[in-house]
C-alpha cells in the first residue's frame, strides 16, 4: 500500500526521531504520520488525541503502566491554537515526559497556512520555563541562526544530528521538559522556491551507483523519499531523485562513500528545459454525451486535485454539470489521493462519489494507488478505460527497506483485468514529461492529454488548454505535457524516438576486458543472459584485484552450476545467486576499490547527468583510518584529490599482504 510520508527534506524526519524504546504520544498535525510508520524509526505510538489534548492522555495512563516516560508530538500551530493548555495540565499533574515542539512557522498539513499567534523560539523558551517546565532545549538544522539570539539560561541550541542524545538527557530530568526543534516546512520551502521569494540551493547530491551496495542506511538517516532504489546489472543500488530533492542533504549522512556533490551553478532545478513544441494531431474521436464518470488516482502532492480542477473548470465551459470529489488533508502528503469528476447534465442529481463499478475512465497518475482496493472499485471491465503511468514511484516503507520490491506485475494485472478492452493503455508518463515537458512534475497533464485523445473525456480540447492557462502555473510546461500526450496516443513511436526515451537502459557499468581463456570457461557452463552476468562479474574482479581472483571465481561459479544441473537440469536460479553474491563477497569496497570505482566512467556520468557537461563532483568521505583516530564526520575532498585516489587503487596488490594500507585502522 501507498501510505502517506513526510515530504522530502521534511522536518519531521529528524524531530521525529526518538530514543530506542521511547513511548510516543500523536497528535493532529503531519508528526501523526508516526503511527504508520515503523517503530524501530519513530517510536511505540500510544495513539493519537483530539487537536489540544496532546498529552494529557499519559496523565491517565502513567499510573497503571510500567513505561515512566512519554515524548508528545506536538507542531507550533497546534500548540499556540491550544496544545499549551495540555502543556500546562501535564505540569499540573505531576508527570515525567517530554513535548517535542516542532518550530516550523506554518501549519502544513492543510496548506501551509501561518501559524498562530506564534511567538520567537526565545520568547516561547521564555514562556515554557515560565509555565513550570523543568529544562527546554533546542535543536536545529541550522544553529548558527543563534549565534546571536539571547536564550534563557540553562538554555542550549544544538545541531538536529544530535536530537536523539537530547531527548535522553531531559528523560533524565525529572517533570516537564520541552525539546523545540526549529526547522522549516520542506513544502513551504519548495513553494517559496518555484515562486522566487527564496533562492535555490545550487549543490547537488548524487550517488555512484558502482560504490552504492543499496543497503539503505542514508535512506534510514534521512527518512527522505528522495532517496530512491535503483535497479542495476549489479543489483539493486540508490540513487537520488532530483526531480523530488527538497536539498536538505541529511542522506549525505548514510555510513558510505558513494555520495557525491555537484555544483550546478545557477540553481535552477535539476533536469528542468524549455519543454518542447508538440506537433499538432488530429481531434480527439467524439466521446458520449451521456454523463461521464471520471476517477483520477494518484500520490499526495503531485498534482492530481490540480489536474481534477482543470478538468472541470473546462467542462463548465463546454456546458457541463461538474459535480467533484477531492480527497484532501493528510493523505496529500505522498499517501494516495483519489479525485472523482462526474460530468453531467445540468438536470442530472449525479452524487459526486463515483460508485462501484461507476467509472467511465480511470486515470491511474499512480499505477500502485489506482491498483488499490478503493480505487479500482470504481471500476468496471465492461464500462471502464484505464489509462496509467508505468513509472514507478517507490513508497516511504521501500525507502527504509529497500530490499521491497515494486509489485509491477500484480498492479499491471489487476488494472489490466478491469480495462474495457483490455490491456490497459500503458505510458511512461513521467520519463516522457521530463524531457518533452521538462520536468517530471508534468506527467498528469501528459496522461490526461493522452485520455482526452483516446476520446474518453467528453471535453474539448480549447476547454482544456483554456483551463490550463487559467490555472496559471508553469503554462507552456502544462500545456506542452498535455499537448505531448495527445501525440502520444496518435502515434507513440514517434513520440518516444523524439523523446530519446523510448526504453531507458540501464545505468552503465565499466568493466576491464575479460580473458579469453576464461570466456571460453564461462561458455562452458552457461550461456545467454547467464554467460553474460558471470563474464561481466568476472571482468569486474580482473579490475578488482587480477586474472587470478577472477579466475577463482569463475571455478566456483562452474561447480555451482555443475552441481545445480544435477538436480534441475533447466534452471539456472542457484548459479546466478553464486555468481552475484560470490562477486559481492569477493569485490569487498575496501580503499582500494572504493578509490578505483571514484576514477571510472560511471562517477563522472552521474556527475554530468546532473551538473551539466562541465560538472566536476566533491565526493564525502570517512576513511576508516581517519574514524579510528577519532573523526565523526565526512570530509570533503575535491578533484585535486584524484592522484592520491589513483595511487591508491594502483595499490590494491598490497591487499592482503603485509603491508595492506586497509589494515592500518
Amino acid at each position: 500500500k501507498r501510505q502517506p510520508f513526510f515530504c522530502s527534506g521534511c522536518p519531521h524526519n529528524w524531530g521525529t526521531k526518538v530514543p530506542e524504546g521511547a513511548l510516543v504520544g500523536a497528535g493532529t498535525g503531519c508528526h501523526g504520520m508516526t503511527l504508520l510508520m515503523d517503530p524501530e524509526r519513530v517510536g511505540e505510538g500510544i495513539g493519537i488525541t483530539a487537536m489540544g489534548n496532546e498529552g494529557a492522555q499519559w496523565t491517565g495512563m502513567e499510573p497503571f503502566v510500567a513505561a515512566d516516560h512519554l515524548v508528545q508530538n506536538d507542531g507550533d500551530g497546534t500548540f499556540f491554537h491550544s496544545g499549551q493548555l495540555a502543556l500546562q495540565h501535564c505540569i499540573g499533574a505531576g508527570v515525567n515526559m517530554t513535548f517535542k515542539i516542532l518550530y516550523n512557522r506554518t501549519v502544513a498539513m492543510t496548506g501551509g497556512q501561518d501559524s498562530p499567534a506564534t511567538v520567537s523560539v526565545p520568547e516561547l523558551c521564555r514562556l515554557l520555563l515560565a509555565l513550570g517546565v523543568s529544562a527546554v532545549a533546542v535543536t536545529a538544522d541550522d544553529p548558527t541562526r543563534y549565534r546571536r539570539v539571547s536564550l534563557p539560561d540553562g538554555v542550549a541550541v544544538r545541531p538536529r544530528e544530535e536530537i536523539v542524545a537530547v531527548q535522553e538527557e531531559l528523560r533524565e530530568a525529572e517533570g516537564v521538559t520541552v525539546l523545540v526543534h526549529d526547522q522549516d516546512c520542506a513544502a513551504e520551502l519548495r513553494r517559496a522556491r518555484r515562486r522566487g521569494r527564496i533562492t535555490t540551493p545550487t549543490r547537488r547530491v548524487v550517488i555512484n551507483h558502482r560504490i552504492c551496495e543499496g543497503c539503505g542506511d542514508c535512506g534510514d538517516v534521512s527518512n527522505c523519499l528522495s532517496v530512491q532504489p535503483l535497479d542495476t546489472p549489479l543489483g539493486r543500488k540508490t540513487t537520488i531523485d532530483q526531480a523530488s530533492c527538497n536539498y536538505d542533504e541529511t542522506c549525505l549522512q548514510g555510513d558510505c562513500p558513494a555520495f557525491m556533490t555537484v555544483e550546478v551553478g545557477d540553481g535552477s532545478a535539476v533536469g528542468v528545459a524549455p519543454p518542447r513544441a508538440a506537433p499538432q494531431v488530429p481531434p480527439p474521436p467524439p466521446s458520449a454525451a451521456t454523463a461521464q464518470r471520471i476517477r483520477m488516482a494518484g500520490i499526495g502532492g503531485t498534482g492530481v486535485i490540480t489536474v481534477a480542477q482543470i478538468l472541470s473548470t473546462a467542462a463548465m465551459f463546454d456546458g457541463w454539470g461538474v459535480h467533484a470529489l477531492d480527497q484532501t488533508g493528510l493523505s496529500q502528503k505522498a499517501g494516495p489521493v483519489i479525485s472523482d469528476v462526474v460530468l453531467a447534465p445540468h438536470d442530472d442529481e449525479s452524487s459526486n462519489l463515483v460508485g462501484g463499478g461507476q467509472a467511465d475512465l480511470l486515470l491511474g497518475f499512480d499505477a500502485l494507488v489506482a491498483a488499490s482496493d478503493r480505487a479500482v472499485a470504481g471500476a468496471d471491465p465492461a464500462r471502464t478505460v484505464v489509462v496509467a503511468s508505468s513509472h514507478t514511484t517507490p513508497t516511504g516503507h521501500m525507502i527504509s527497506h529497500p530490499e521491497t520490491a515494486y509489485p509491477t506485475d500484480a498492479i499491471r494485472t489487476r488494472l489490466d483485468a478491469v480495462d474495457r478492452s483490455g490491456p490497459a493503455q500503458w505510458v511512461d508518463a513521467a520519463g516522457l514529461a521530463e524531457v518533452l515537458a521538462g520536468g517530471a512534475t508534468f506527467a498528469n497533464l501528459f496522461l490526461l492529454g493522452a485520455a482526452v485523445q483516446l476520446g474518453a473525456v467528453p471535453v474539448s480540447v480549447d476547454s482544456i488548454e483554456r483551463g490550463i492557462e487559467l490555472n496559471g502555473v508553469e503554462v507552456d510546461a502544462n500545456l506542452a505535457a498535455f499537448r505531448w500526450g495527445r501525440g502520444w496516443v496518435h502515434d507513440p513511436l514517434q513520440v518516444e524516438a523524439h523523446a530519446q526515451v523510448a526504453r531507458p537502459g540501464e545505468p552503465t557499468v565499466t568493466v576491464p576486458r575479460l580473458p579469453e581463456e576464461l570466456r571460453a570457461t564461462i561458455d562452458g557452463f552457461a550461456t545467454g543472459e547467464l554467460a553474460a552476468l558471470v563474464s561481466m562479474l568476472a571482468a569486474d574482479l580482473v579490475g578488482y584485484q587480477d586474472e587470478a581472483a577472477a579466475r577463482r571465481f569463475v571455478e566456483h561459479v562452474a561447480e555451482a552450476a555443475s552441481q545445480e544441473r544435477r538436480f534441475a537440469a533447466d534452471s539456472t536460479r542457484l548459479t546466478e545467486a553464486v555468481a552475484r553474491n560470490l562477486h559481492r563477497l569477493t569485490a569487498y569496497k575496501d580503499e582500494y576499490e572504493v578509490a578505483r570505482l571514484m576514477l571510472l566512467p560511471e562517477a563522472e556520468l552521474a556527475a554530468e547527468a546532473v551538473g551539466g557537461s562541465r560538472a566536476s563532483a566533491t565526493w564525502h568521505l570517512h576513511p576508516p583510518a581517519l574514524k579510528a583516530l577519532g573523526l565523526r564526520r565526512k570530509v570533503r575532498v575535491g578533484p585535486a584529490a584524484r592522484p592520491v585516489f589513483r595511487a591508491l587503487a594502483a595499490s590494491r596488490r598490497l591487499r592482503g599482504t603485509r603491508l595492506d594500507l586497509s589494515l592500518i585502522h
